[in-house]
């Protein structure tokens, strides 16, 4: 566990899975650790929508999502924990996987359930899908 991808959405099981790699780092004290925020792309409707309309929106995704990591940003300088901080926009399920091969991750550590609601009622759906997709270990933080 040296190169590790967090989904972080700001949940309270996200800050526990940060948690747990900071205890983690006395083990790792070269880990680094790729914080990962993905928000939804938005849904629009209607005949037609200016492409500067979609690109303001994606920008304040984009902003959005680094207010998001800031938090678990925080949390590692503090245990000075090297980390870098990414944030996209798109599909989350498919941006994870993607951020696996694209940062060289060897393992994901991400928290159970997220920010969502009804798709969480037993393990998040998120989770439950990034373990069937990545070709990497996946621990998941309670």
């Amino acid at each position: 566990m040296q190169n590790v991808l967090v989904p972080f959405d700001g949940s309270d099981s996200a800050k526990r899975a940060v948690n747990y790699l900071v205890e983690a780092s006395k083990a790792y004290p070269d880990i680094l650790v790729h914080v990962l925020n993905v928000q939804r792309e938005a849904n629009l409707y209607g005949n037609y929508v200016p492409a500067t309309m979609l690109e303001d929106l994606r920008q304040g995704a984009l902003k959005h999502a680094e207010a998001v990591n800031a938090e678990a940003v925080l949390m590692l300088q503090a245990a000075a924990i090297r980390h870098e901080a990414h944030q996209a926009v798109g599909e989350v399920v498919s941006t994870i996987v993607a951020a696996v091969k694209k940062y060289n991750c060897d393992t994901v550590v991400m928290g159970t359930r997220g920010m969502g609601s009804l798709g969480n009622l037993v393990m998040g759906s998120v989770a439950t899908r990034v373990v069937h997709d990545v070709t990497v270990p996946v621990l998941l933080v309670k």
